[in-house]
């Protein structure tokens, strides 16, 4: 074939290896053209019957059509390649995952079965449910909450601070809501109540945990309010949490930075059959957070007008799942041993 017709057909070679189906349709085109009698072959014997100048065009043509054909069939054996795999994955894929009995289902875990109840409870009452970065900076998390630079909380055994960003840090409790709150409202109402992650460099043990859920609720007015409104809030918290018709709490005196005056809020129980049950006629007292009065220092620092009263109260959620539910390790929250979760999952 002489080197005119090599290039008019082309793309008639073309054409048939894009068509191939199989490696040894291929296989048979490849020998048909880079074979000992291959087309391409035949043309490459025709250089000794070429004149001496025209030798060098005649050559480089033929390597632009070899390597042209060259790559055709190289693109269409990827193409088999490739095609072939995915049929074989798809005809002899197998299901690695054990058998799932008809019988069972996913559910919500515990934490978040509570999150949601707490949230919709608070909705119902006219709250606002709120949320914040758990990434935050100085000033939102201890500054405008009214803890000093030398406060042992803002030091690094305390709190996770976060390397290369100066002033940042994960926050060490969801108060960092409030403060957004009022600064976004200030001189306003607030009824409002903040559920979320915090972190604490704690080590990891039956009672403590580096990661834990807290929950914490703010009312602020121009009206005045006192810690007549916060107990009675207390106690409505209480009995809802641990689904009982009255509790019984105490107000015991104690430090925040961010209120003034502060208090341990604890509640009435019982101990029975080795199960904590919250109960207004317990012979046993167990605290259950913390609570206290606006500090007017935090409604300075959020520009809040004055007069302006408030309380707010904050508790951990994990703490309070695990003493209704009987838990004695807040690991087990952490856990993936699927019996656990499926004992408590709704």
């Amino acid at each position: 074939m002489s080197l005119k017709e090599l290039e008019n057909n082309i793309e008639h070679w073309e054409n048939c290896i894009s068509q191939a189906t199989s490696f040894k349709e291929l296989d048979n085109l490849k020998a048909d053209i880079f074979g000992k009698s291959g087309i391409l072959s035949a043309a490459f014997k025709e250089i000794t019957n070429i004149a001496t100048e025209e030798k060098k065009a005649f050559g480089e043509k033929l390597n632009y059509i070899k390597q042209q054909l060259d790559n055709a069939i190289l693109n269409q054996k990827n193409k088999l390649k490739d095609y072939l795999i995915a049929e074989k994955l798809k005809n002899e894929a197998e299901d690695i995952n054990l058998p799932i009995p008809e019988n069972a289902f996913g559910g919500l875990h515990l934490i978040t079965q509570s999150i949601r109840r707490i949230k919709a409870h608070y909705s119902a009452r006219g709250f606002l449910i709120l949320d914040g970065p758990e990434i935050e900076t100085e000033f939102f998390n201890f500054d405008a909450l009214n803890m000093p630079k030398y406060h042992p909380a803002r030091q690094s055994h305390d709190t996770f601070y976060l390397e290369g960003v100066q002033g940042h840090l994960l926050r060490t409790h969801t108060s960092n809501v409030q403060i957004r709150s009022m600064m976004l409202d200030r001189g306003k109402s607030i009824r409002m109540l903040s559920i979320g992650k915090t972190y604490r460099n704690d080590s990891l043990d039956a009672t403590h945990s580096p990661m834990f859920h807290q929950m914490e609720g703010l009312v602020v007015d121009q009206k005045p309010i006192n810690i007549g409104h916060l107990s009675s809030e207390l106690k409505k918290l209480m009995a809802f949490f641990f689904e009982v018709e009255n509790v019984e709490i105490r107000l015991r005196p104690s430090f925040f930075p961010f209120t003034e005056p502060s208090m341990e809020v604890d509640c009435k129980c019982i101990i029975k059959d080795g199960k904590l049950i919250i109960s207004e006629h317990g012979n046993k007292w167990i605290e259950l957070g913390g609570a206290g009065m606006v500090h007017p220092n935090v409604f300075k620092a959020c520009k809040i007008e004055q007069p302006a009263y408030g309380f707010a109260f904050g508790v951990g959620l994990d703490r309070l799942v695990m003493l209704k539910n009987g838990i004695q390790d807040i690991r087990n929250l952490f856990d993936t041993d699927t019996r656990w979760l499926k004992y408590y999952a709704c």
